[in-house]
């Protein structure tokens, strides 16, 4: 008791003695004493570790800045408070064997989520704290959540491109982004920005293409192809100015493209791209600090954090070409 009264602070009640307490302390350094934190975790039943589920991780910095950004914006409310983060790919497989609640985590940074029954019941029945990332209001489990204004993005790009002259506007999104919240919405705030122009959603077209893959060769035949694409994500646009320079397809000549996330990547891509902001670093910085906060207080809160969505003009969009 008087060990852990001098080395932890512990014990109010307890009096330990001056000569005592050096003494203590002097023996310490001598044995090169170091507190075991897995015995405290146990003791506290904390781990001061939270668990960043992602079903689709991709690679940091290839086709885009998301992972760093939305990394950077985690781990600087992660180290500030000293907990450590693990990224889970495969928690929600794993679920159905009580991974939420095997006290390896305090917490869980939920980012993506597709809510398939599987996942839906494994947050609903989780005895720690969740908060999403990337999860509209309305929809899925009574959690906090945190997401862009996907409708505001999506009409901002719109509005852009009808500006320009465009009238067939597709918007392109990968399979697995497609079953997801925030896939969803977006592709109805596309629909309804195409509407609000007084466009013709068939003069426009939702693709689903894989982001490493664009079908952009066959697109680019189609005698009533679109003159312009909205793109579900950075990585996914910039796949596409790469497939197209390799066709001989000029961006914006031929045809123009919009990205979303609207990185510092998109200034090192030829030509720099034109794509719809949201601020990732600091979403992800605010859903990490509220997960703490709950974590720390034992206390729920539910609520939806929504965060204004931008448009950054480059060189990526422009009139559409007379033949079209």
């Amino acid at each position: 008791m008087a060990v852990s009264k001098v080395l932890h602070g512990k014990g109010a009640n307890v009096r330990v003695g001056a000569e005592t307490a050096e003494t203590i302390r002097r023996v310490a350094r001598e044995l090169r004493y170091q507190p075991n934190r897995l015995a405290r975790s146990f003791r506290e039943q904390k781990t001061h570790t939270i668990g960043l589920v992602f079903s689709h991780f991709g690679r940091i910095g290839d086709l885009d800045g998301y992972f760093s950004a939305f990394l950077n914006g985690v781990m600087s409310a992660t180290f500030q408070s000293e907990y450590g983060l693990t990224i889970c790919p495969n928690l929600v497989k794993l679920s159905n064997k009580g991974v939420l609640n095997d006290g390896r985590f305090d917490g869980l940074l939920w980012c993506k989520p597709d809510y398939t029954v599987q996942s839906a019941e494994a947050i609903g029945k989780s005895e720690i704290p969740v908060v999403m990332m990337h999860a509209p209001a309305g929809e899925g489990p009574d959690v906090p959540r945190f997401c862009c204004d996907n409708d505001l993005g999506l009409r901002l790009a719109v509005d852009h491109l009808a500006d320009l002259g465009h009238r067939r506007i597709g918007f392109v999104i990968d399979a697995f982004n497609e079953s997801t919240a925030e896939g969803r919405a977006r592709i109805e705030g596309y629909r309804s920005a195409i509407q609000a122009r007084g466009l013709d959603l068939d003069s426009g077209q939702i693709l689903s293409w894989q982001i490493d893959r664009p079908e952009l060769a066959s697109m680019m035949r189609s005698e009533h192809r679109p003159t312009a694409l909205i793109t579900f994500s950075e990585r996914q646009a910039v796949t596409i100015l790469s497939e197209a320079k390799n066709l001989g397809v000029s961006v914006p000549d031929d045809l123009s493209v919009i990205g979303f996330d609207s990185t510092t990547f998109c200034d090192t891509v030829r030509p720099r791209l034109t794509a719809i902001s949201q601020p990732i670093e600091q979403m992800a910085h605010d859903a990490t600090n509220v997960l703490i906060s709950i974590i720390e207080a034992e206390q729920s809160a539910s609520r939806s954090f929504i965060y204004p969505c931008g448009l950054d003009i480059r060189e990526s969009t422009a009139r559409p070409a007379s033949r079209c």
